[in-house]
């Protein structure tokens, strides 16, 4: 199995009921690893008992989203020393932790934004554990976050920021992860063109629905394999090296093996 899925949202209410559905998918597609994300205190602890359910094929990254910090504040972060502490075996990345340009509505959910981004870093450095980040209209803010971080192992999802700024991401050794908009969308492709292979990942960012040949279909795992055959068309390269390079990516970010 070749293809990894590096952000889903296993624990979303959409996919209440189908979870099995959506693993039988990965396997027979040859997904060998769903890296599923929460966004609150509730979906990471539903995401952990997902990974001690399916270990080796379900990785959980647990964390408060961005839109949750915003709507219920920073009560919740105290808790996740005590989670680490007692479930940590269980926990690959950090995520889905960072900051939402289009949340950050006044300074004070700014600060709370970056106050909460900030202590989810420091508990990675502290874990050692990678990082999965959110960057929507706010990638400056977050790269000016990291550097006092020592945390070499960062996954910027669903990157849709300028080309520009890739030569600095990989310069600093993090990762960008392209989704299935990959299929129709002219700004992704040029991303997809510029980015080196060497710091691409695939995700669904499932349930997240998507148009073009996805229209109206449940997003499942099996979406990276169009995803990556895009990227083998951008760059003129056939599919194996392109898929065995993600692949490869992913085994870096998490260190699985």
């Amino acid at each position: 199995m070749s293809y990894v899925d590096a952000h889903i949202h296993l624990t979303n209410p959409s996919y209440r009921g189908k979870v099995e559905a959506i693993l039988e998918d990965a396997t027979e597609n040859g997904i060998a690893y769903l890296l599923s994300n929460a966004v609150d205190y509730d979906t990471s602890l539903q995401t952990i008992s997902l990974a001690k359910q399916h270990e080796h094929k379900v990785l959980a990254a647990v964390g408060l989203h961005p839109w949750t910090i915003v709507n219920n504040g920073n009560a919740d972060q105290s808790k996740f020393e005590s989670l680490l502490d007692e479930h940590g075996q269980y926990v690959s990345a950090l995520g889905e932790i960072g900051l939402d340009g289009k949340y950050a509505q006044d300074e004070e959910k700014t600060r709370l934004q970056k106050e909460a981004f900030r202590f989810f870093l420091r508990l990675a450095e502290k874990r050692r554990l990678p990082v999965v980040i959110h960057s929507r209209l706010a990638l400056n803010d977050v790269l000016e976050e990291l550097p006092p971080f020592n945390l070499p192992r960062i996954l910027l999802h669903w990157y849709d920021g300028p080309t520009e700024k890739l030569k600095l991401i990989q310069d600093r050794g993090y990762l960008i992860s392209i989704g299935p908009s990959l299929l129709y969308s002219k700004r992704l492709a040029e991303i997809a063109r510029a980015a080196d292979l060497e710091m691409i990942l695939t995700e669904t960012d499932g349930p997240v629905s998507y148009h073009g040949p996805f229209e109206e279909k449940m997003t499942q795992p099996s979406f990276v394999i169009d995803v990556v055959k895009k990227i083998a068309e951008l760059k003129s390269m056939n599919l194996e090296p392109v898929r065995d390079a993600i692949r490869s990516n992913f085994q870096k970010l998490i260190r699985v093996v």
